[in-house]
């Protein structure tokens, strides 16, 4: 299983998350490096055999070194089925407030398939 960072020419921005106070990441040579990251911190402890026959998706929330700071499943059968995956445990309390402000964070949409692929996308 590997990573699949998604590459396309997106123009570098930073938006700011009002309600949260999230700078959202959003350069892709960064977002293409911490997809990496997010991989490697979910798929050694994707160990169970898939119960479920649809591809599980979920919008995960990372900080700069990779960890998981929140995730949320994006269709029905992530919902069901969020137990299978090491999400929950995987989840680190989140970091986002600090004295100086917000604190960078990249959205990343992760896959589950029910054939053991896990894909990493921007």
């Amino acid at each position: 299983m590997q990573a699949v960072p998604v590459s396309a020419g997106q123009p570098e921005t930073q938006a700011v998350n009002g309600t949260n106070q999230i700078a959202e990441i959003t350069d892709r040579a960064k977002l293409d490096e911490l997809a990496i990251k997010v991989y490697d911190r979910i798929d050694p402890d994707w160990q169970t055999k898939p119960t479920f026959t649809q591809n599980l998706v979920y919008r995960v929330t990372a900080s700069l070194d990779g960890a998981i700071a929140n995730f949320e499943p994006l269709n029905q059968p992530a919902k069901d089925f969020t137990q299978e995956t090491p999400l929950p445990s995987v989840q680190q309390t989140s970091q986002t407030q600090s004295n100086s402000g917000a604190v960078p964070a990249a959205k990343f949409t992760v896959v589950f398939a029910p054939n053991g692929v896990l894909e990493v996308n921007p």
